[in-house]
């Protein structure tokens, strides 16, 4: 299975894909956020371009103490409506520090680097955790 991953932000979104496998997860691009529809139309043109995915996956923020926070109800919120204007499975996913370390691994890197690279992180361990269910 193929999957998009997806590291929402109020300013910047990161995206990021897998390889045909499923196995490895790769940066794709950072959409520069004017609004959610803005994000669902590149979303959707996406899908287009890379043909072949099978789901969406999105990093929801939580707390340390898995609870959820401003952030959780944003997602939700966007979750809900992208869900209206695709075809395929949106999923998400605990994203706990891979902002942190999205920002740790690449001091001194742009921030829409950092954005792509927290979504590959999100997306990674997404699939990281599949295959140790097999």
């Amino acid at each position: 299975m193929r999957y998009l991953g997806i590291d929402f932000g109020l300013k910047r979104t990161g995206v990021a894909v897998s390889d045909a496998d499923g196995r490895i997860a790769v940066i794709k691009e950072t959409i520069d956020v004017v609004g959610q529809q803005q994000i669902i139309d590149r979303i959707k043109a996406i899908l287009e371009e890379e043909k072949n995915i099978d789901a969406i996956v999105i990093g929801m923020p939580l707390n340390m103490k898995g609870e959820g926070t401003e952030m959780t109800s944003e997602v939700e919120r966007f979750v809900a409506k992208l869900r209206n204007h695709v075809s395929v499975p949106v999923q998400t996913y605990d994203e706990r520090l891979t902002t942190e370390m999205a920002h740790t691994l690449l001091r001194g890197v742009t921030q829409e680097k950092r954005d792509q690279v927290a979504a590959q992180i999100i997306l990674q361990n997404f699939l990281d955790g599949l295959a140790n269910k097999v």
